[in-house]
């Protein structure tokens, strides 16, 4: 309901179709194209406001250690020597110190013997192109086992482990330095320092925020941040099945795999397997909303008996793994040119209906790309509707019964009511899963990979082999467990690619969404 004591009544949301719907469609074009040119406009300024506050932070350093007192200029050295120095701060001394020595001890024996192999000249060989690393791992005189000297992928990650670590202790030291001054100026005017269980006691109660997202950031960092970067560097390098580590080393390449992927060797491939991604994406959420949404609706009629019943039904859908359901389905519909060996759906039409047919549904022998694709969002749809009808339920249960008598006092058929009353509640609410959907749909790995592998493949022009059902994620699979020719650089490529379209729709077109600039509208 809107806010304030009053009903909103039914006509409020009362529009034609045709004008709501030209108005959705407008208004989704204004607010990506607003957002797109907000986010333009606003890099230059963020980029000149990065390097003001840099300015500023040196400012603030050299303004501390000129004011500060022997303790604050000690700590400029030592961390923590504002603590350990003084009564009832040896404790938060001891451990701004153990935060500089780890991260010291970090550097010697793992940091700066990976980083300053990043960019390497390979000793040996032909290429001359600068290697992460110098010599590659090499088997013992005696042919017992090998001398690991250097390994590419290991210097990459603990490479990229250095940076963040050290933008982390620069953090720090920072912090380090401001607290030893605020300590200072504590002292000097004559107010009472805090010891160990005060500031513990903080960090449990009203500082728990911090206390309790540490571990979290910690686990993004080094689960999702720490392998992002690293795909990103590895798509600028020749990493594949000619340069992999352990026994060979893999060098830097420049824009090479961006070249490959986007032009040379990929370029008709992955622009026809970016329309099929976005058509299935597209597809894969919608026939599910609607169909799992009209279905919640005729479960929740009041004519309907045994509700529960008819639930349950849908959801045993959902408690089946999905790779039992799809692999199931690839069998079921599957072909053979022998009619006594082809799928059990096939079998069915022969013996239960006598019809005379043999039907490759998934296309894999008779190359019918069309017929595959179609088969894939029909299964897809039964496995994907029970979630949305599970989630409309709720909704529709919630929904203000005075909107509806409202509307029927007034003459609105069941059409108008759904138009100008349940679809705006539903889409307002179910808005934002929406583009989760679409985004995971992007990234379905299971249904491709199970249903059909990507199959059928098909010649290209320039003789390589085009997996038609493949989607983005499914080909940079099939591109990097290639056993005879692993090509990780150019998976990398795509991964990122994957990335860049996932994060559009996952950011900027959630922020032009009315879930979020109206979250306050219907509660």
């Amino acid at each position: 309901m809107a806010k304030g004591n009053t009903v909103p009544t039914w006509k409020q949301y009362n529009r034609p179709w045709y004008q709501k719907l030209f108005l959705a469609v407008w208004n989704y074009i204004r607010n990506v194209g607003l957002m797109l040119w907000s986010v333009i406009k606003a890099v230059p300024r963020k980029v000149a406001g990065f390097f003001v506050a840099i300015g500023l932070g040196f400012q603030g350093l050299w303004y501390r250690f000129k004011k500060g007192d022997w303790r604050t200029r000690l700590s400029y050295l030592f961390m923590g020597a504002f603590g350990f120095t003084r009564k009832r701060q040896t404790a938060k001394g001891l451990l701004w110190f153990a935060v500089e020595a780890l991260y010291a001890v970090f550097m010697i024996f793992i940091g700066v013997p990976n980083i300053s192999k990043l960019v390497s000249t390979p000793v040996g060989g032909a290429d001359t192109r600068f290697t992460l690393g110098e010599v590659a791992t090499t088997r013992r005189p005696s042919g017992l086992g090998y001398i690991v000297v250097d390994n590419s992928l290991i210097i990459l990650i603990f490479s990229v482990m250095t940076i963040l670590l050290t933008l982390f202790f620069v953090y720090m030291y920072v912090k380090n330095t401001k607290i030893a001054y605020e300590t200072q100026k504590t002292v000097e005017s004559g107010k009472t320092l805090d010891g160990f269980k005060q500031q513990l006691n903080y960090a449990l109660n009203d500082g728990y925020q911090v206390t309790v997202l540490a571990l979290p950031i910690i686990g993004i960092l080094l689960i999702t941040v720490l392998p992002l970067l690293c795909n990103i560097l590895v798509a600028f390098t020749n990493y594949d099945g000619f340069h992999r580590p352990p026994a060979k080393l893999f060098g830097w390449v420049g824009f090479d795999n961006f070249v490959n992927v986007f032009g040379k060797s990929y370029g008709s491939i992955i622009w026809r397997i970016l329309g099929w991604t976005l058509i299935w994406a597209f597809f894969a959420t919608f026939t599910n909303f609607f169909f799992g949404m009209f279905l919640a609706m005729m479960i929740n009629k009041k004519s309907i008996k045994m509700k529960a019943f008819w639930r349950t039904c849908f959801i045993i859908v959902i408690a089946v793994p999905d790779f039992v359901t799809l692999l199931m389905m690839s069998k079921f519909f599957g072909y053979n040119p022998t009619k006594s060996l082809t799928g059990a759906f096939n079998q069915i039409l022969q013996q239960w209906f006598h019809l005379d047919v043999n039907i490759d549904w998934l296309g894999s022998t008779t190359l019918n790309t069309t017929m595959a694709r179609t088969m894939i969002i029909i299964i897809n749809m039964w496995r994907g509707m029970p979630y949305t009808m599970l989630a409309t339920s709720g909704i529709l249960m919630n929904i203000p019964s005075e909107l509806y008598e409202s509307s029927r006092i007034d003459g609105a058929g069941p059409l108008r009511r759904f138009i100008s009353i349940t679809f705006p509640y539903i889409m307002f609410v179910m808005g934002p899963q929406l583009i989760t959907t679409f985004t995971g749909n992007i990234n379905n790995f299971n249904v491709i990979f199970f249903l059909t592998g990507g199959e059928p493949r098909v010649a290209t022009s320039t003789g390589s082999i085009h997996y038609t059902t493949d989607l983005l994620i499914t080909w940079l699979y099939r591109l990097t467990i290639n056993k005879n020719e692993p090509q990780f650089g150019n998976g990398a490529v795509i991964g990122l690619f994957t990335f860049i379209i996932t994060s559009f729709f996952a950011l900027i077109v959630f922020n032009s969404s009315k879930s979020n600039k109206q979250e306050d509208t219907f509660q």
